[in-house]
């Protein structure tokens, strides 16, 4: 008995060092990848704003609602990940072709059609919604109307980075995205001293669409055997994907449409602040957001062999390590940051961003559990639960402006309040599932 028990330790622990080896080997090229590219961006983007706190705000904020419309788009490639990664573990290559084309030819439409929007509606919605004007409109409609491909071109890249995660060649990724952080550096060198902010958006927008050839070059077999075959699967990834779109709908509008504007109406001193502090947290939130990326491709796996539960504390530990560590970093080196982005900002900023981290520490477990759920054919219980949290928490945040009590600290206890609920919530329903 005590010789079975020894046996069965062993097991377990041989078990889960070799999901954790495995994964290890999946993550660290993307998250190197993602800090190469956040670090030189950040080079860039000191040189896009001039050292001007109003091409700060401006290009921060753009570049933040982008963000969240590519992630908010961006959940039909994910519906792409998901269930190509398991035609891929079932070794089902026609199926596997037909998503491709399927997902291919929406990310298609989407894009073009984000891109006609962006340049007929852009200034309109800067002035409405965000309350720009100015200079600050101004700068803030050129750069958006020059970066209205980027919605096309990052739903391309998602896609076609997702045939490499599926088939675990994620290294060629690494170097991809180096090449190109440094050559928008280098374009972003030149291009703004002459241009101003259009050169940065000039910069941002042709590194871009230099990824997105290389990611086709290397993939260029798949797309072309997969263009002809049949595309059957748009209405199944459109049906997958709603709820994974409304979820990213339901987070974008509080977190990055609804809190930029809220964030914006507390004065330029401290959006210049936020815009600091907010780049500094996509880099601790970078293994939360890999690992749970790794959820879906190797879930599949780890179910077969029933070992799903030892894989996700894999990842629930490995992520929470990870993200500690940057995060210790980024609150030491936070003043550095923000002199280096702008010398107008001369607030100690250490402490505001302490206190992020602090707050937001349940987005690990957030990340991972929800990716679980959605992997888990759980997608439409984790948008209904997150419509009714996000829209109690937009709730709560409306009125404490409407009470003049608004302040970064409010909105973003808030934020971080939702995420730890929403987290229990998420990790209780998959300990009943799985």
């Amino acid at each position: 008995m005590g010789n079975g028990a020894v046996l069965l330790l062993l097991r377990f622990i041989g078990g889960f060092m070799s999901y954790s080896k495995e994964v290890n080997r999946y993550v660290f090229p993307l998250i190197a990848t993602n800090i190469a590219q956040l670090l030189i961006n950040q080079l860039s983007l000191h040189f896009a704003v001039n050292d001007s706190s109003v091409a700060l705000s401006g290009i921060s904020v753009i570049q933040n609602f982008l963000f969240a419309f590519g992630g908010i788009l961006g959940a039909f490639s994910l519906s792409f990940n998901i269930k190509g990664a398991q035609a891929f573990a079932e070794n089902d290559k026609k199926r596997f072709k037909d998503l491709f084309k399927s997902s291919f030819l929406l990310d298609v439409v989407i894009g073009a059609s984000f891109l006609v929007i962006c340049v007929v509606f852009g200034k309109s919605f800067l002035r409405l919604f965000y309350g720009f004007s100015g200079e600050l409109l101004d700068l803030s409609t050129l750069y958006l109307v020059i970066m209205s491909p980027y919605i096309l071109l990052t739903l391309l890249t998602f896609l076609l980075t997702n045939v490499l995660k599926v088939e675990k060649k994620t290294k060629p990724i690494f170097w991809i995205g180096l090449v190109s952080s440094l050559l928008d550096v280098v374009m972003n060198y030149y291009l703004v001293p002459i241009f101003g902010v259009k050169g940065a958006a000039i910069s941002a927008i042709t590194s871009l669409f230099l990824v997105v050839l290389a990611y086709f070059y290397l993939v260029h077999d798949v797309i072309f055997e997969a263009l002809k075959s049949q595309s059957t699967c748009k209405k199944e990834l459109i049906l997958f994907g709603i709820p994974l779109t409304i979820q990213e709908i339901f987070e974008s509008v509080l977190f990055i449409m609804a809190f930029d504007a809220l964030m914006g109406r507390q004065g330029l001193e401290i959006l210049s602040i936020y815009a600091v502090i907010s780049q500094l947290f996509s880099i601790v939130r970078l293994p939360a957001y890999m690992y749970a990326g790794a959820v879906s491709v190797f879930l599949p796996q780890a179910s077969q062999k029933h070992g799903s539960k030892s894989f996700m504390r894999v990842i629930y530990r490995n992520s929470y390590l990870m993200s500690f560590g940057f995060a210790v970093i980024v609150t030491l080196c936070a003043n550095i940051f923000a002199e280096f982005l702008s010398s107008q900002i001369n607030t100690n900023i250490i402490a505001l961003t302490a206190f992020t981290m602090l707050v937001m520490a349940a987005t690990p477990l957030y990340e991972s559990s929800k990716m679980l759920l959605q992997s888990s054919h759980a997608e439409k219980w984790v948008v209904s639960l997150t419509a009714l949290v996000n829209i109690m928490s937009i709730a709560i945040l409306l009125v404490i402006q409407g009470l003049g009590f608004q302040t970064y600290q409010t909105l973003y206890f808030v934020y971080g309040l939702s995420l730890v609920i929403l987290s229990i919530l998420f990790i209780k329903k998959a300990t009943s599932i799985t």
